[in-house]
């Protein structure tokens, strides 16, 4: 876990990086972090386009993220 991790929190600013995502290299919003260590994509983002499912919001890893801000 790096530091950064420590930074994602309900309101953050992050990339995405996870390639095979819709929203790859996209930014969006936190809505929920959940505490439970056993959650595989414990990070809820949101995203202001919506993918072909008409969706805007997914759940990531926080591997998969970068802070922005």
């Amino acid at each position: 876990m790096s530091e950064q991790d420590n930074f994602i929190e309900k309101g953050s600013k992050v990339k995405i990086l996870r390639s095979e995502s819709y929203w790859y290299q996209d930014s969006g919003t936190v809505l929920k972090v959940e505490s439970d260590s056993n959650c595989i994509y414990p990070v809820l983002v949101r995203f202001d386009k919506v993918n072909y499912a008409g969706v805007n919001t997914n759940s990531f890893s926080k591997q998969e993220l970068s802070f922005i801000s």
